[in-house]
């Protein structure tokens, strides 16, 4: 990526955390614009990722979530590069990393950048409405310990195992929204468990992940707070330990009716009238949407104007089977050259 905004006519860097910067000035007097694209992808280094074209799509792991992205970006980059765009207003090209584990290469460049961003653009997802609000995230880490034992005298020993199981089964009792109810929840208990090392034995230590996600701030809160008193009554009654670890906590930014003031602001506005001159047509109040679950979510919760905007039409994200459409991210890439020319003042 620095490479490739160094041909382009930029002057990039690679910032403590690994994401690439490159800044384009404006004459001044602007506001500030970030488009932010996610480097990173779910898939193991050992992945198969070799592209397969099929008449009018592509086919690879990754190739829509996030290679897509940072293609619009590369292409967009280059064409404002080439119309020599003058704007007042400072364009930020950020090609983030760890998005998919917590947003922490966003999180990390807004802590070290702090008032540098007016406005925030996250490139992410597929086309379809504009997401301007921040769906809460918190993954969690329940962990069990005893002493173990080897099977022989494992009879009535406190069996962390046990423990972990009844809490899973126990926290699938905690009730969710309705379907069609205004807001929506969800948990994924685990996603991820480890347990012993041998056939013959107790294990010591036994954890288990915890995916949990509402809109909902105060049913966020209230939602993990019944999943935690679900470990700790089976932690009491298998007589072992327990203790919860954090490994991602993003915060919700509010329910369709506290983001009002944000579903009128301008950069929500323009970039639902891009698509409509896009000719990208949605259905009436389908156009926004006041959730979101990319690195634009930090910039809601640090109360920068925010939203993620598509960037190809696809399927299959994070499976070895995605695809995407060719023509499609050309629809992506001109999001982002008309709201760039649209939110920094043109001169």
């Amino acid at each position: 990526m620095k490479a490739e905004f160094e041909k382009a006519g930029l002057q990039p860097a690679i910032d403590p955390s690994g994401n690439v910067v490159a800044r384009r000035k404006g004459s001044g007097g602007g506001p500030t614009l970030v488009f932010a694209a996610h480097m990173d992808t779910v898939f193991p280094r050992s992945t198969n990722i070799r592209v397969t074209r099929k008449p009018g799509t592509l086919h690879a792991p990754g190739v829509g979530d996030n290679s897509a992205s940072v293609a619009n970006l590369l292409q967009a980059v280059r064409a404002i590069q080439a119309a020599n765009l003058r704007t007042r207003g400072d364009i930020i090209f950020l090609a983030t990393v760890q998005e998919e584990v917590g947003l922490k290469g966003m999180y990390a460049w807004l802590e070290r950048n702090k008032g540098a961003a007016h406005l925030l653009v996250a490139l992410d997802g597929g086309l379809g409405p504009v997401r301007y609000g921040a769906l809460g995230i918190y993954w969690s880490r329940m962990k069990f310990t005893a002493p173990g034992a080897h099977t022989n005298w494992s009879r009535g020993v406190p069996n962390p195992v046990r423990a972990a199981a009844q809490c899973i089964t126990d926290i699938y009792t905690i009730p969710l929204p309705p379907p069609g109810a205004p807001v929506q929840a969800v948990y994924n208990a685990g996603g991820m468990i480890t347990a012993g090392d041998v056939v013959n034995a107790v294990p010591r230590e036994v954890t288990f992940t915890v995916d949990l996600r509402t809109v909902d701030k105060e049913l966020l809160g209230s939602l993990d707070d019944a999943i935690v008193s679900k470990c700790e009554q089976a932690a009491r009654t298998q007589r072992v330990a327990f203790a919860r670890e954090w490994i991602q906590r993003s915060e919700a930014g509010g329910r369709p009716e506290q983001l009002e003031s944000r579903r009128r602001h301008p950069i929500v506005q323009t970039a639902v009238d891009v698509l409509r001159y896009l000719k990208f047509d949605l259905p009436a109040g389908r156009e926004a949407d006041p959730s979101g679950s990319t690195d634009a979510n930090a910039g809601v919760v640090a109360g920068i104007p925010s939203i993620s905007i598509g960037r190809a039409l696809g399927e299959g994200q994070h499976t070895l089977g995605e695809w995407a459409n060719i023509d499609s991210a050309r629809i992506g890439t001109k999001q982002i050259i008309l709201l760039a020319a649209a939110l920094t003042d043109p001169e």
